[in-house]
């Protein structure tokens, strides 16, 4: 199965990390077209046909780590990609309407992982059915995308072996809550575009989930977006509550918002991006995290990409603040088969520990620098 998505690009949100619902479209960012055959299916190939298709991706890789009071060898998997599997079906109701079910469960087989049971490897990704008109836009119901910010905010799409992955995660402290990209019972709306504009919903509800505690909205969010040849502009808005925890004796819920502006610019060929996030925890003594991105893309020769992300993470006390940069390389053989290379570094501040693919760090104030060598196909 050969699939490719020249001329438009396809930019969606995945794993591990941040989210976004359906996609962003451009006509330019050229890098990005090259690694979207990692995808999938489910809002990037956008037609009205009928479709059925098995996807997946394998990923491995080997990588050297020295974090100041350790170093050593890991072979893992996810570093560029997370494994997955997935099915994807579409079915024609119109001539530009379509009802859309994607299944997706990811793996990644890593450290004392065959050690345990299916659930200590394995985690759903996705289970949503949609119904999408040209005219009316999209409904979508189940364990699919949230508003909040995109995965491709990171150039390395936020996946396991990623700095940005950690540095954007929520603070410690009472009523933190991190927000999975594809929440659960989640119900969005995404309008058709006007001139480039689409204006997204989700309400996500607390059906059977004991962490919902009795709450029939879990959360909400929202995602303004515009779109042209060589710009991609987002703001969104989330509010979530936090899993039940005790506070002299009673259990509570806390209220975390989060707030995230992305701006994305095609320099032809080289792309870039800058985004900011903010995650406030409605909890006295729970410190505020900001966090600054900047991206940049750029296709090299006939296939290959060269990718850079550095990240600044804020924590409102406590000397926690931390930065990360990484460096990467995919050299394609096909446009589903690729071997990389990373290398990349996050530095703490005296009281942050913050880590990335697998890296211990055995002491707050610790340095952890990974170089990583793997492989990558997409089915």
């Amino acid at each position: 199965m050969i699939r490719t998505y020249a001329g438009t690009a396809s930019l969606v949100l995945l794993l591990q990390g941040a989210g976004l619902a359906p996609v962003a479209h451009a006509d330019g960012f050229p890098a990005i077209s090259r690694i979207a055959s990692g995808f999938g299916y489910y809002g990037v190939n956008n037609g009205y046909d009928d479709m059925f298709k098995v996807y997946g991706s394998v990923d491995a890789f080997a990588s050297y780590h020295d974090s100041d009071h350790h170093s050593g060898y890991k072979v893992e998997g996810g570093g560029a990609w997370t494994n997955k599997l997935g099915v994807y079906s579409r079915t024609s109701l119109a001539p530009d309407t379509v009802v859309e079910v994607d299944l997706e469960e990811g793996f990644n087989l890593n450290g004392e992982a065959l050690d345990g049971t299916w659930r200590d490897v394995g985690a759903l990704r996705l289970a949503v059915v949609a119904l999408r008109s040209r005219q009316y836009g999209k409904l979508e119901a189940g364990k699919t995308y949230g508003m909040g910010t995109p995965t491709y905010a990171d150039p390395f799409l936020a996946v396991y072996g990623s700095p940005y992955t950690y540095l954007t995660t929520p603070a410690a402290g009472k009523g933190a809550y991190y927000l999975d990209l594809r929440p659960k019972h989640t119900l969005a709306y995404t309008t058709p575009s006007f001139n480039g504009l689409t204006v997204g919903t989700a309400l996500t509800f607390g059906f059977d989930d004991v962490a919902s505690a009795g709450k029939t909205v879990r959360g909400r969010g929202m995602k303004l977006q515009y779109n042209s040849s060589r710009t991609i502009l987002l703001a969104s808005y989330n509010q979530y509550y936090s899993d039940p925890w005790e506070d002299a004796g009673h259990r509570k819920q806390t209220r975390n918002d989060y707030k995230s502006l992305s701006a994305f610019y095609d320099f032809g060929p080289l792309s870039s991006s800058f985004t900011w996030q903010r995650q406030d925890v409605d909890e006295s003594g729970s410190p505020s995290m900001t966090a600054y991105t900047l991206g940049l893309m750029m296709p090299v020769g006939k296939a290959d990409v060269a990718r850079m992300v550095l990240v600044q993470r804020e924590v409102e006390f406590g000397s926690k603040d931390a930065t990360g940069i990484m460096l990467g390389y995919d050299h394609f053989f096909t446009p589903q088969w690729a071997v990389y290379g990373r290398i990349g570094m996050v530095s703490n501040q005296s009281q942050s520990s913050l880590s990335y693919a697998g890296t211990p760090v055995d002491q707050p104030g610790d340095d952890p620098q990974n170089l990583m060598l793997g492989m990558y196909y997409h089915f």
